[in-house]
């Protein structure tokens, strides 16, 4: 291996740009978001389809639906913020371990980096003067470490604030698609065109989380939107069953 290609390796060339949907997050958010609108989606249709079979009055499968939505959003929020929250204090307790190993066991931690452009094919004086590159500076070290020997990326984390209410939002903005029906039309009209519509929604919401796959987008569009009525039709036979005991 040429010293320029392991300069590279240390000193990336400044032309090159990490691809942002990689490096930014964008696709745990994207992820997240994903999340919190198809649990409003599934979640809250099959509650409407339960509550339509037993309940007489569509007012009260209004208010039902209301309380359900805000409640859920509500939970769901809670943990997308408490979820992002725990995996940020978790890399900031390696972090800090990471620069005491650094700092009290210097020796160690140069070894392990050895060890670790040994892996990737570096040897003799060109592994040496890679180790030596990266233990010059104790900032550069620190992220290697953290990078290559536990995976982490800074920069790949959401902000628990930003997740919580991605999720709560996407929940309730989900939910309101299987709801509005019910604004509108009667009772057994609304349930219909309730699930019409959101299974359309919930095909779309499948076909954009493809992005964060490499699946083809019309499977995971189908498979996204035929759970959902699967679930929905599911609890309607449940409860309309339970309601004629």
């Amino acid at each position: 291996m040429s010293s320029r290609s392991s300069e590279a390796l240390v000193h990336p060339p400044p032309s090159h740009r990490p691809e942002a949907w990689h490096h930014s997050g964008a696709g745990g958010l994207l992820g997240d978001l994903v999340l919190g609108s198809s649990d409003g989606l599934v979640g809250f249709l099959s509650f409407v389809a339960g509550v339509s079979a037993s309940l007489p009055s569509q007012r009260i499968i209004v208010l039902a639906g209301v309380a359900e939505m805000f409640a859920g959003g509500t939970s769901m929020g809670l943990g997308a913020y408490l979820g992002a929250k725990s995996e940020r204090e978790y890399y900031e307790h390696e972090l800090a371990r990471e620069k005491m190993e650094i700092r009290e066991m210097p020796d160690e931690e140069r070894e392990e980096i050895r060890q670790i452009y040994r892996g990737k094919g570096f040897e003799g004086g060109e592994l040496e003067m890679v180790v030596g590159r990266i233990t010059a500076d104790k900032d550069r070290w620190l992220k290697i470490m953290m990078h290559e020997e536990l995976g982490f990326t800074q920069s790949a984390f959401v902000s628990p604030y930003r997740a919580g209410l991605g999720v709560g939002l996407s929940y309730v903005v989900g939910a309101a698609f299987p709801l509005a029906p019910y604004l509108l039309f009667d009772r057994k009209i609304a349930l219909v065109v309730s699930m019409a519509l959101t299974g359309l929604v919930l095909f779309a919401v499948g076909a954009a989380k493809s992005r964060l796959s490499a699946r083809s987008w019309l499977k995971s569009g189908v498979e996204m939107a035929g759970l959902g009525l699967a679930g929905a039709m599911f609890c309607y036979g449940l409860s309309a069953w339970i309601a004629s005991l």
